[in-house]
């Protein structure tokens, strides 16, 4: 028996014993060869026709190689002896059928081999897109330079309504009773001029949802910017809420927010927002299906393979989060994964975590340092002009271990909040119990850790070991705990909190300046906690202090003298820079990244390892 397929003039006779005979033919043919039959004419089609014809001559054609297999007792990979990916449209389907069966890691090897074709015709790559399960549709994300035609694009969707109606539309349906005050805050605020809640609206209350919250409308109308951005922050928060995100999946935000970065003119900001929500969706597991069928995963590629630090670092997380396979932990909102951010055959043997301190961010903190950019610490913007160093030079240097990079908003003054209630919430305590329960989230405790830290950053990470040392459910964290390194930390206080009092009230004061006072009870009691814990445990301190003044707006002044930053056990280097610059090297030779680079060696090598002690008691 012999089956002939002839596709726009490649033609293909199939033959029992399994080989492949090339013709050519021009036209579109289905002749099969046995005595007495008939050519079967289907003249000219429609591409949408080819393709439908294409895909069932290839489950032909696979099934009778699979027969013959099992006729011959061989495996169908010996049977069928194609030239190459390219020049077989069967190929396709024996390897999908490899990467959606078996075991898991020949699952993995097979969805390896898959993201490594780049020269397949579109029919094939959108034939494997709508076959992939969304298991093997999220590992090939995740594989290094896939081609992102592999995944199905976002569905056209009508729009017959407004972008930022549609969103005041979600938060209208979303409960306010029961989440922070400043959420019901904030859509209060930007649900105040919706027509939506004007029908609503019964004197000075609103109603959401059946609740009624108090307030009085503003005075000042919200733009239609302000309120796509105030929703997408208040949905934000909903999303970190694992009871919100089915229902916010319900009321249509995946769509929405691809609307959203599809827009022209979208600031950065907003579309970070919305890749943080994706990735706070994606912690739940049931919802996987639902975000690969929406089209995102075409996206968090497109934002993996960008080149802009932030968008990696944010699509890496939500694929991870999505990654059930390959993955064990979920990564929450705030923990970002610098490396490895795709599928690697290696396996990780340590965590290097950094932790910004005052006015950074898990990505700005950890640049090259810029010569030209001025230092302005009230609130001024580094210019995006240097890579992340964590992310381009560990991963190469110490491949072998996980970078993650922590982020927490900060402020030096509490004018401009968006919300007063949200300043108990930034206690140096606060903070640390929350990072450190993110963390566990992470994995974080699992192996050996060493934390980068500076300023305020170097006081979370003291807390945390100092919390974790009397917490059974933590204590892993402070056993696998190698070395810290501080740059520029005020062990004993900041002059930030000695200003005149005059610019403290332009200026000041934040829940954050305020404990920064020097030689504060607070400071001194934590230090002498986590002293006891070096020596206890063995930790490895490594530090760092600038000598040069930092500009405060009009002011210069030292951050942190030399005498704070100096935690007195470890090492102590100074360095001629600012406060800001005190944590970003010149250059991959510079003696600030060598030494942190050496202590990460030898702290993390794989003999290092040791199991998991107790809760101590202080």
């Amino acid at each position: 028996m012999c089956e002939s397929l002839c596709v726009q003039g490649q033609c293909f006779a199939v033959a029992a014993s399994g080989r492949f005979v090339h013709k050519n033919r021009s036209e579109l043919a289905i002749r099969r060869r046995d005595p007495g039959s008939a050519l079967l004419w289907l003249g000219p089609c429609s591409q949408g026709l080819t393709d439908l014809l294409k895909w069932h001559l290839q489950r032909l054609a696979h099934r009778l190689h699979e027969a013959s297999a099992w006729l011959l007792q061989r495996p169908v990979e010996e049977v069928l002896v194609p030239t190459s990916h390219r020049e077989l449209n069967l190929s396709p389907w024996i390897l999908l059928k490899r990467c959606m069966s078996g075991e898991a890691t020949q699952r993995q090897k097979a969805i390896l081999e898959l993201s490594a074709i780049h020269n397949w015709d579109a029919a094939q790559y959108r034939s494997v897109a709508q076959a992939c399960d969304p298991a093997t549709t999220i590992i090939l994300a995740r594989c290094k330079d896939v081609d992102r035609r592999f995944f199905l694009p976002p569905p056209r969707q009508q729009r017959d309504t407004r972008l930022d109606e549609s969103l005041q539309a979600v938060l209208l349906n979303l409960p306010t009773g029961d989440v922070d005050p400043c959420v019901s805050r904030l859509t209060s605020l930007v649900l105040s001029d919706s027509s939506q809640t004007r029908t609503r609206s019964e004197a000075a209350h609103w109603t959401f949802v059946g609740e009624i919250l108090p307030g009085q409308r503003p005075s000042t109308p919200v733009s239609e910017d302000q309120v796509e951005s105030i929703c997408v922050k208040v949905i934000l928060q909903h999303s970190k809420l694992p009871r919100r995100c089915e229902q916010l999946v319900h009321l249509g935000v995946l769509d929405l927010l691809l609307r959203l970065i599809e827009q022209d003119g979208v600031g950065p900001q907003l579309q970070h927002n919305a890749l943080r929500v994706v990735g706070n969706l994606a912690m739940q597991p049931h919802l996987h299906s639902t975000i690969v069928q929406s089209g995102w995963v075409r996206v968090l590629v497109e934002r993996l393979q960008s080149g802009r630090v932030i968008d990696e670092a944010l699509a890496a997380r939500a694929l991870a989060n999505m990654d059930r396979e390959t993955v064990r932990e979920h990564y929450p909102d705030g923990v970002y994964l610098l490396h490895p951010q795709q599928i690697t055959t290696l396996n990780t043997t340590g965590d290097v975590l950094f932790v910004h301190g005052l006015l950074g961010a898990a990505f700005k903190t950890w640049r090259l340092r810029d010569p030209e950019a001025s230092v302005h610490l009230s609130g001024g913007k580094y210019r995006d002009v240097s890579q992340c160093w964590p992310k381009s030079w560990l991963g190469e240097d110490c491949p072998e271990n996980r970078v993650l990079s922590v982020e927490y908003d900060t402020r030096l003054s509490d004018w401009f909040l968006e919300c007063p209630a949200d300043s108990c919430k930034r206690s140096l305590a606060y903070r640390s119990r929350e990072m450190l329960a993110k963390l566990q989230v992470a994995g974080v405790g699992e192996k050996p850790i060493v934390w980068v830290t500076h300023s305020l950053g170097g006081l979370m990470v003291k807390q945390m070991l100092v919390d974790a040392a009397s917490n059974p459910a933590a204590c892993d964290v402070l056993a696998n705990t190698r070395a810290v390194v501080f740059f520029g930390v005020p062990h004993s206080g900041s002059r930030l909190a000695e200003l005149s009092l005059a610019v403290r009230f332009v200026l000041f004061p934040s829940a954050e300046i305020a404990e920064l006072r020097r030689d504060s009870a607070m400071l001194q009691e934590l230090h002498k906690r986590f002293t006891e814990l070096v020596r206890r445990h063995g930790i490895k301190v490594l530090s760092f202090g600038e000598t040069q003044p930092t500009t405060l707006g009009m002011l210069r002044t030292l951050i942190v003298s030399t005498e704070s930053a100096d935690p007195g056990v470890g090492e102590f280097e100074t360095v001629p820079v600012d406060h800001l610059n005190v944590c970003k090297p010149e250059g991959r030779h510079s003696p600030i990244y060598q030494r942190t680079l050496e202590l990460i060696c030898t702290s993390l090598a794989p003999q290092q390892a040791t199991p998991s002690g107790g809760p101590d008691q202080l």
